[in-house]
C-alpha cells in the first residue's frame, strides 16, 4: 500500500476481541486512524478502554482481530513475526511508563542498545547517542546506571533510547505515570521539542491531563471505540484522586461525600477516595 506523503499511520477497521460466545471482550473494536506526519496524538479514556490494546497493535507488540496498520507504508497487522523486529526497529520509538531500561548498562549504553539492529557504523551510533544525550541534558549522567537516576532522568533515558535509530513513529504508553508533577512537566516539554523539531509522529496513551497542552489532537477511546467529544452532549469533571478528565454524562463510577457527588474514571480511584476521601480533598 502507497500512503499520501502527510499520512505515516493509516489504521482501518482495527480490531482485537479476546475470548468468544457470552465471554467475548472487544477491547477495540472497528477503530479508524490517520497519523499525519510531524502530529503529536493524544489517546484518552477511562481505565479498560482499550488504550494500551490500540498502542500495542500499532506497535507491532499485539497482533489485532481484524484492520490493517500501515506505519510508513508497512502494514504490521499482516507482517511475519520473523519481520516485526526489525520494523520495529526501523520504523517504531517506544517510550514506556516502567522506562524497561537495562540496569546493568549505563545511559549511553541503554541509549545505543536498539541500534544494535540498525545498519551503520559504530561511529556514527555514538555520536548519535552523544547528540542526543546534549539535548536532553544527560552528558554528566552517560556513564551512570539506572539505580542512581531520577525519574525524570530515567524517562529521558528512555526517549533517547527511542529517538536513536531516528524512527518516523514514537508510542508513549503513559510517559508521565512514575513522575512527579515538576519532572512530567520537564519530559512532556522534550517529547514535544525534540519529536516536532525532528518531524517524528508521536501517539500518547495516558491518564494525564497535562498532555494535553502539547497534543495537536485529542482523541477519546471508550468501549473500545473513538468518540467524537465535539458531537455529543458532555459536561466535565475531574476524577479527585487521579486528576483525570472526565465527561460526567458518561461516567458509572460515583461517590457522594459531604452533600457533594464525586466522579472516577476507574473502580481503583473509587476504592482508593472510599478508603481515605479527606486525602483528595
Amino acid at each position: 500500500m502507497v500512503l499520501a506523503n502527510d499520512n505515516l499511520v493509516v489504521v482501518q477497521h482495527l480490531s482485537k476481541y479476546f475470548g468468544s460466545g457470552h465471554t467475548e471482550i472487544r477491547a477495540v473494536d472497528d477503530v479508524s486512524l490517520t497519523v499525519n506526519r510531524g502530529e503529536i496524538i493524544l489517546v484518552m479514556g477511562p481505565s479498560g478502554s482499550g488504550k494500551t490494546t490500540f498502542l500495542s497493535m500499532i506497535g507491532g507488540l499485539l497482533k489485532p482481530t481484524g484492520g490493517s496498520i500501515v506505519v510508513d507504508g508497512i502494514d504490521v497487522a499482516t507482517a511475519d513475526e520473523s519481520q516485526l523486529p526489525a520494523i520495529r526497529a526501523q520504523k517504531i520509538g517506544f517510550v514506556f511508563q516502567a522506562f524497561n531500561l537495562l540496569d546493568a548498562l549505563n545511559v549511553e549504553e541503554n541509549i545505543l542498545f536498539p541500534a544494535q539492529l540498525q545498519p551503520g557504523t559504530a561511529k556514527d551510533k555514538k555520536q548519535r547517542a552523544q547528540y542526543l544525550m546534549q539535548r536532553l541534558g544527560l552528558m554528566p549522567r552517560r556513564n551512570t546506571l539506572p539505580q542512581t537516576l531520577s525519574g525524570g532522568e530515567k524517562q529521558r533515558v528512555a526517549i533517547a533510547r527511542a529517538l536513536i535509530n531516528q524512527p518516523p513513529l514514537i508510542l508513549a504508553d503513559e510517559p508521565t505515570g512514575n513522575l512527579d508533577s515538576k519532572s512530567g512537566q520537564e519530559v512532556l516539554m522534550i517529547l514535544h521539542d525534540i519529536t516536532h523539531d525532528a518531524g517524528h509522529s508521536v501517539i500518547i496513551v495516558t491518564h494525564d491531563p497535562r498532555v494535553e497542552e502539547i497534543a495537536d489532537r485529542i482523541l477519546w477511546l471508550e468501549d473500545g471505540r473513538f468518540r467524537d467529544r465535539k458531537s455529543e452532549k458532555h459536561s466535565w469533571v475531574i476524577d479527585p484522586v487521579c486528576g483525570m478528565r472526565i465527561d460526567e454524562w458518561s461516567a458509572n463510577l460515583f461517590s457522594d461525600y459531604h452533600g457533594k457527588r464525586y466522579v472516577f474514571c476507574s473502580h481503583r480511584c473509587l476504592d482508593r477516595f472510599m478508603k481515605a476521601p479527606e486525602q483528595y480533598l
